[in-house]
């Protein structure tokens, strides 16, 4: 377990799915990543049960140290052992868990857990232009602008600019 001031990230258990379930489909979040495609409980189960059995991925449930209640999830997706780096995600499920620095906690727990476990030298990530705020966060965790993807995602009856943001660990 990765323990924070704040939180902590430790394994996804089997009696987090039926938030993971609720969080994936829930529209509002999920046009925050990309396409709202729901999903049914079938291919929910195929996702979940895929998540501990994907070498290129390491998922970590994000709850809150004082009541060890899950908010969210962070994980390394894409992870290339050769070219050493790996994609990052972040979900906080609840609005009113949100804006409270959870997030930036959580980046910096698996910032450090990228580059002194896994020995990566490269995380990178993608955000919607128009989410300021998650821009913000990450600068502040650390990722720079790297460029943007103009009209690159089709989002709610429009294209969308993604931004791609990376961290580089200091050699």
């Amino acid at each position: 377990m990765l323990i924070g001031t704040r939180i902590c990230l430790g394994p996804v258990m089997a009696a987090d799915a039926p938030h993971f379930f609720n969080w994936r489909n829930t529209l509002d979040l999920e046009r925050r990543n990309g396409v709202f495609r729901p999903l049914d409980e079938g291919a929910f189960g195929e996702w979940f049960a895929a998540l501990s059995k994907d070498p290129s991925r390491v998922m970590f449930a994000l709850r809150l140290n004082l009541d060890m209640r899950l908010i969210g999830y962070v994980g390394l997706s894409r992870i290339a052992p050769v070219e050493r780096m790996a994609e990052v995600g972040i979900l906080i499920g609840q609005e009113s868990d949100r804006n409270l620095g959870y997030g930036q906690e959580a980046m910096a727990l698996i910032r450090d857990y990228a580059w002194s476990e896994l020995n990566l030298q490269r995380l990178s990530l993608n955000v919607f232009s128009d989410n300021l705020n998650a821009i913000a966060a990450y600068q502040k965790s650390g990722f720079e602008i790297e460029g943007v993807q103009r009209r690159a995602v089709y989002v709610e009856g429009r294209f969308k600019d993604l931004v791609l943001m990376g961290l580089l660990r200091e050699p």
